[in-house]
């Protein structure tokens, strides 16, 4: 029985490896591609996730963009706005010797910017009070500069105000305005058109 055994033996590991030859070794090479192919989907998957946070981030910008031009004025209101802002400036009791406005265009959009200049003299406590109401406006205009002086002595203020307000391109003022302060005090309307 001792002469069989090294055969069995010899016959048991020849036919393990042609097991592991037949099923362990496509098996292996199976789970390599399998693997990779996962690697592959896992790493496309990230990219897709990427892809969804960035197209969800512009849909958002392009929202806000959108509500944002909803709420440019059209040309119509543009004198109604600086009206308000020289009827606030004369209900405190100030003075304005002159308002001035011009439109540029605004190259990345199309938009066209209208800017504002006005001279308002009173007391600090009526121009500091403006100047409360003008930041606090609903108006889309918005105070880029403004130069406040004094001259020695006198009790009253001078404030050169900087202002700007945006309106879409195809609603254009065709002139540029300068409203003087004999309209302002005959109450003839502030704003050509």
């Amino acid at each position: 029985m001792k002469p069989r055994l090294p055969y069995l033996a010899g016959a048991l590991l020849a036919l393990n490896l042609a097991f592991f030859g037949l099923a362990i070794v496509p098996a292996r090479q199976a789970l390599r591609v399998h693997a990779a192919a996962f690697q592959d989907l896992h790493a496309r998957m990230g990219s897709l996730r990427r892809e969804q946070r960035e197209q969800e981030l512009l849909a958002s910008l392009l929202k806000g963009m959108e509500q944002f031009r909803s709420r440019i004025p059209p040309q119509g209101a543009i004198p109604a706005m600086i009206r308000r802002v020289t009827d606030q400036a004369r209900r405190l009791q100030l003075h304005v010797p002159s308002v001035k406005y011009q439109p540029g265009d605004v190259s990345e959009e199309k938009l066209v910017k209208l800017s504002v200049q006005m001279e308002v003299e009173g007391r600090y406590g009526a121009v500091r009070r403006f100047l409360y109401e003008v930041e606090g406006l609903q108006d889309p205009m918005m105070v880029e500069r403004l130069v406040l002086t004094s001259q020695h002595g006198i009790d009253r203020l001078n404030l050169r105000l900087e202002m700007a307000a945006y309106f879409l391109a195809e609603q254009r003022i065709s002139k540029p305005v300068q409203v003087e302060e004999e309209r302002v005090k005959e109450n003839r309307p502030l704003v050509e058109r």
